[in-house]
């Protein structure tokens, strides 16, 4: 059985999206339409999502294509741009693919993201921006990185894909930066199977936004300016999001539950611990639950423990190896990554996901608690 193929039949599956009978009924709304492309359901997605995070927002087809969007409506085609070297290979990806080159940086070991420190201490002449990542739901030190980027002169691109509902003093998420993208893959707070949103600090940012994500048009029929990409959002995925998104909160309150049980459990469990994050929580202050990650005591136990989970029926994720390992990132520009180095190796990924069972939960802990004894 594969450990990564996550279309095995594990009991206790890594994630599981919800999809209840009103998104099933906005879909088929669509369907039944025959306007598949460029309609209502886009235009209200890009409405609701604005008013939840306070800033301009265009709909896109995937975090990663918001976030080449963001980049190359900022103007960064060419020069580095410093990213955490723990995270998903996306980050990465969409910087190469503008033309610029990924810059690594370390992270926080009290956080798993980067703040100013980290960024500093990569800093490099030929920076042209930088972009932290809200790893695992935790938000990234904003305030802290805009203020510091601006003495810079360098823009802000921040890839919160992972957190959807993350609030710091009722700030949401991805509304302080100079662009922001949130991805909504099917293991995400809120799913459209793919598709992401780009959040933009002004409606003229935005509107370049939206240029390049529809092949350059700035009119109707053959108006077309400069190079763009067809990044669009279709119709049914727009859909999908829409009624989504009028669950979220709930969504993210049941994460938070079953994440909170995870957290009663864990800590009486020799040989790991959960991972070093903020729990965000009331007075202005939520964290989104995108993934429960534990740090185990040693790297070497971890291929064996999730085989053993495997066994038991549950399936398990690593998140995240260092982009670094890969090519060609292997050789890229980095600084000292010692807290990633020390981190990614014990990082193990528990099922979580808002139908997820207190029973199921508890199972998953006690094989957790067996697998260790065996590996100890």
């Amino acid at each position: 059985m594969s450990l990564q193929n996550s279309d095995s039949a594990y009991r206790i599956p890594l994630s599981r999206p919800r999809i209840e009978e009103v998104d099933r009924k906005a879909v088929d709304q669509v369907l039944r339409s025959l306007r598949l492309s460029g309609g209502s359901e886009t235009r209200e997605l890009e409405n609701v999502a604005s008013t939840t995070l306070g800033v301009p927002v265009v709909s896109c087809s995937s975090g990663t294509a918001g976030l080449i969007l963001a980049l190359r409506a900022l103007g960064i085609d060419s020069g580095e741009v410093i990213t955490p070297a723990l995270g998903f290979i996306a980050s990465a990806h969409a910087i190469r693919a503008v033309g610029a080159q990924p810059r690594f940086c370390d992270v926080s070991n009290e956080s798993l993201c980067c703040g100013v420190d980290e960024l500093e201490a990569a800093w490099s002449p030929h920076v042209k921006a930088v972009m932290p990542v809200d790893l695992l739901g935790v938000p990234a030190p904003m305030v802290e990185i805009m203020e510091w980027a601006k003495s810079k002169g360098v823009a802000v691109i921040e890839d919160a894909c992972e957190a959807l509902g993350t609030q710091v003093d009722g700030t949401a998420c991805g509304s302080l930066a100079d662009a922001a993208s949130f991805g909504f893959y099917p293991n995400k707070i809120l799913t459209m199977g793919e598709g992401g949103l780009v959040a933009c600090r002004d409606r003229a940012l935005a509107e370049r936004v939206r240029r390049f994500a529809n092949q350059g048009r700035v009119g109707p029929g053959f108006a077309f300016s400069g190079e763009g990409y067809n990044f669009r959002l279709t119709e049914i995925q727009a859909a999908l999001g829409r009624s989504q998104w009028s669950g979220l909160q709930q969504r993210l309150e049941d994460r938070e539950k079953c994440a909170r049980q995870y957290l009663d459990r864990i800590r009486s469990v020799p040989g790991v611990r959960p991972a070093p994050a903020p729990e965000l929580t009331g007075n202005g202050q939520m964290r989104s639950w995108f993934a429960f990650v534990v740090i185990l005591d040693q790297a070497s136990w971890r291929d064996a423990v999730r085989q053993r989970l495997s066994e038991a029926g549950i399936e398990t994720g690593i998140y995240f190896p260092p982009i670094t390992d890969y090519s060609p990132y292997d050789e890229s520009d980095r600084a000292d990554l010692s807290v990633t180095l020390d981190f990614s190796p014990r990082m193990l990924t528990l099922p979580l996901f808002p139908d997820l069972k207190e029973e199921e939960i508890d199972e998953v802990v006690s094989e957790l608690g067996l697998a260790l004894e065996f590996v100890r």
